[in-house]
């Protein structure tokens, strides 16, 4: 006789392992952008085509964020301003505000000077800039708590323990009055100042003025600062890890399933 209940149970399984599975081939396609973003390299860019340049900024109108946090000066010169608020909410951090404040900019390719075009760039107003697919921005450089910790929690954050990636990051000691955890909101934030490295992918033509890139249809643009080995390797153990649990789920929801007929 057929388990009905078993069988659900293992079709249950069978949808998360799949939503795991898919999310983690999505990944795939984010190494590999990361892995052409790295092999940039100094030669001469043609207009006409899809060009990826390297090479350090040149601010020529600087960004101007919403926000810009308590150890942030907005009067820096920025190119890219990339921000969120992070919140805790239980045992989960989510992003409660954030925003991608770009301004106007170019990069010194090789012998070249290439203004960037980030029109195509801009996010809405919900969406998290560093989980945007054509961002590739790593961790925040900065952090700031926008409050005051308790001695425990200030306890596990001094000792790396209770960050975001901590070993006990769920274990922050949190008391709800009203409604309200008493972890404070934290501010995090990565900013591309005049002269930092940036990598940028996108479709070169020239103008009266000089290059441009710019985002279109067939090549959407894409920028990364920071180290791309590392976030290459970062995005490696998360299709690992998002691999095994997913082969973990579909396998025990086909067991079940199995068993359910049995």
């Amino acid at each position: 006789m057929v388990n009905v209940f078993a069988l659900v149970v293992g079709g249950a399984f069978l949808l998360f392992g799949g939503i795991v599975l898919s999310r983690a081939g999505d990944l795939d396609d984010r190494e590999e952008t990361i892995s052409e973003l790295a092999s940039a390299d100094d030669e001469s860019v043609v207009p006409g085509d899809e060009a990826t340049i390297s090479g350090p900024v040149r601010v020529l109108e600087p960004a101007s964020p919403t926000r810009t946090g308590p150890d942030l000066n907005e009067s820096d010169s920025a190119a890219l301003w990339a921000w969120r608020v992070r919140q805790r909410n239980d045992n989960w951090w989510r992003t409660a505000e954030s925003e991608l404040a770009t301004g106007e900019f170019a990069v010194d390719h090789s012998w070249d000077r290439v203004r960037v075009d980030t029109t195509t760039l801009a996010t809405d107003a919900d969406d998290d800039p560093f989980d945007s697919p054509n961002l590739f921005l790593g961790d925040p450089e900065t952090e700031t708590y926008l409050g005051d910790l308790g001695p425990v929690n200030r306890f596990l954050e001094r000792t790396g323990l209770a960050g975001e990636d901590g070993v006990v990051s769920d274990l922050e000691f949190n008391v709800s009055v009203g409604g309200k955890t008493t972890m404070p909101d934290k501010y995090q934030a990565t900013v591309v100042r005049d002269g930092d490295e940036l990598v940028v992918r996108g479709e070169l033509t020239e103008t009266a003025d000089g290059y441009v890139l710019r985002g279109t249809d067939e090549t959407p643009l894409a920028i990364a600062t920071g180290s791309l080995e590392e976030q290459r390797e970062q995005v490696r153990s998360s299709v690992r890890l998002r691999r095994v649990a997913g082969g973990v789920c579909v396998g025990l929801g086909l067991l079940v399933a199995v068993l359910a007929v049995l």
